[in-house]
């Protein structure tokens, strides 16, 4: 790190002098970002960046309180993360406006410098930095000291990454800054996994909206959808709860478990992800256009989704194909077609059943044969199980070798 800070002073020295940008003295993306922010007219030697007036700031305040709450946690979750290190939390816009500080007293509230909701962050007007930078290049950012192009950050390693909502726009930048390079190093991974953390409550509040709709329109398919959405909401509320303890850790320098409950927190939040994709595949009202798509990871997923609805019915669900098989299906339909009969071989099975799944060819037809077969638990039943049985259409050898399944 220490390297880096002095190659960028002395190239910032080298461009306040002759207005050239030396190449081998920054890092790639540092060198995009003094290009363009000297192309753009920012003043390196500004030793603050501009603010909208007051009432403007109320006014984009007012109109941002649903981003400032959702990220309220997490920047709270960072701020602890940092301990007693000088730091600020960052959160912007999409425009590089700064919403919300949160960080130790010294640095956020006696600091007349440092920058306050209002602040305009843009590369083109407070050049590099750890905002206006990560809306550039669309991707995490860290920034050291003099990589700013403006000397009144200086002070400051800065690391942000933007915040992308369900639709995958992006709707702001979470960024962190810290005196210290050392400190600013450890929080990268706690950052990272907490902008995930953030974008999941993003597919949270969707999926509230789904379900309202479902309500709405079709009543008889509410209770199962809402179960599973609850199920899958919990499972974030786990990872969430693990980057709590994580922002203790660190302080206490136990980095080794901190760094592994980060892990842990980072793969809940991506199987949060997975889930919620399928559970709106299934909750979605329109029908899909049909396509090849893959029958054994439809019902893997399914299975995944309903792994806390297994676990309570204490069933068992064996499955059985010798190798993967591949239809032509619309996809929103046959998640809908498969929760529906698992959920009918639960109650078939009843509890401490085994609910057997079997997926085959059938030889010269052209089509996939799919088996539900209930097995209550021993004693329950007089009667043999009988399978429900459906069939589709396989995919055939020139799609498979045309289409990514």
């Amino acid at each position: 790190m220490l390297h880096l800070a002095s190659d960028a002073l002395e190239a910032g020295r080298i461009y306040r002098s002759t207005g050239a940008i030396r190449t081998e003295k920054l890092r790639s993306d540092i060198y995009r970002a003094w290009e363009r922010s000297h192309c753009q007219g920012a003043n390196p030697c500004a030793l603050q960046a501009e603010k909208l007036s007051i009432i403007d700031t109320e006014r984009l305040l007012d109109s941002q309180s649903y981003l400032i709450n959702v990220v309220q946690p997490y920047g709270r979750i960072l701020s602890q993360a940092a301990g007693t290190e000088r730091h600020a939390v960052m959160l912007s816009n999409q425009e590089a406006i700064l919403l919300n500080v949160i960080g130790d007293k010294e640095t956020v509230h006696d600091s007349e410098s440092f920058p306050t909701p209002g602040t305009l962050l843009s590369e083109s007007v407070a050049g590099a930095n750890g905002i206006g930078t990560a809306l550039a290049e669309k991707d995490y950012v860290q920034i050291v000291s003099a990589e700013h192009f403006i000397e009144g950050f200086h002070p400051f390693s800065c690391q942000g990454i933007p915040l992308h909502n369900d639709k995958q726009e992006i709707v702001g930048v979470v960024s962190i800054s810290v005196r210290s390079p050392d400190a600013h190093q450890r929080l990268k991974e706690i950052l990272i996994c907490a902008s995930h953390g953030i974008e999941a409550e993003f597919l949270i509040a969707k999926l509230e909206k789904d379900i309202r709709q479902i309500l709405a329109s079709s009543p008889d398919d509410y209770q199962p959808l809402e179960e599973l959405r609850q199920d899958i909401i919990q499972s974030h509320n786990a990872a969430r709860l693990k980057l709590e303890v994580v922002s203790r850790m660190v302080v206490v320098n136990k980095l080794d478990y901190a760094m592994q409950l980060v892990q842990q927190a980072e793969k809940s939040i991506q199987l949060f992800r997975h889930r919620a994709d399928t559970w709106r595949n299934i909750a979605s009202l329109e029908t899909a256009i049909s396509q090849p798509l893959s029958l054994t990871k439809c019902i893997q997923d399914l299975i995944d989704l309903l792994a806390t609805e297994i676990t309570i019915r204490k069933v068992e669900v064996i499955t059985y194909w010798q190798e993967p098989i591949n239809v032509i299906s619309d996809q929103n339909s046959l998640l809908r077609k498969l929760l529906s009969c698992f959920l009918q071989a639960f109650e078939r099975g009843n509890t401490g059943g085994i609910v057997e799944v079997k997926v085959d060819k059938i030889q010269t037809s052209g089509l996939a044969r799919v088996s539900f077969l209930a097995i209550p638990a021993l004693g329950i039943s007089k009667t043999d199980p009988v399978p429900y049985i459906f069939t589709l259409p396989l995919v055939n050898n020139h799609l498979v070798n045309t289409h990514k399944i």
